[in-house]
């Protein structure tokens, strides 16, 4: 098979990229499958809170999440979401209108970029980015979050990557005091 040197640099990238930002982060551990350059990972977000359903049907909080990522060869060119995005885990029945097992539903251009998916995800599961506007994936899911005070989203506010301090006075750096 001819080599892709484009796509080998794009994937070199988005390893790099992505391990920076799970470094980063008190909820992303981010594990790339054994392939050379790296064109699989598992996302894990642990502490996050996201909702599940219980067996029962009650729908409650929950604190991990766990998605497999996948670029394949012709991902700079076209996606396929289900070729992309594998929801591994590990409640069987996570409550969001774009989560169905296996399948996790968003929005990606070819050749979006890893860290812009990871954000994304952490946006679903976190409840900061839901569309109601038809019944989803979950269909249920959709019908109870329009029924739902606005005020109850997101479920978790804290964001994916730490904030960063300065070490001499320990203020929030911002991107004007660089």
């Amino acid at each position: 098979m001819k080599q892709d040197i484009i796509f080998e640099a794009f994937l070199r990238k988005q390893f790099d990229e992505g391990m920076a930002l799970a470094r980063q982060s008190d909820i992303l551990c981010l594990e790339p499958l054994p392939d050379v350059p790296a064109c699989r990972f598992v996302a894990q977000f642990r502490g996050a809170k996201g909702l599940i359903q219980q067996a029962a049907g009650g729908i409650v909080e929950f604190d991990q999440f766990a998605v497999g990522i996948c670029f394949p060869p012709d991902y700079l060119r076209q996606v396929n979401i289900p070729d992309i995005l594998t929801y591994l885990g590990p409640h069987p029945s996570p409550f969001h209108p774009n989560i169905r097992p296996p399948f996790v539903c968003m929005h990606l251009a070819p050749g979006t970029g890893l860290v812009d998916i990871l954000y994304a995800l952490h946006s679903l599961w976190t409840w900061n980015l839901f569309a109601t506007g038809d019944e989803g994936l979950n269909h249920a899911a959709s019908q109870w979050s329009r029924q739902q005070d606005r005020k109850r989203f997101p479920v978790d506010r804290r964001p994916l990557k730490r904030r960063g301090t300065n070490s001499k006075d320990h203020s929030p750096t911002t991107p004007e005091a660089k």
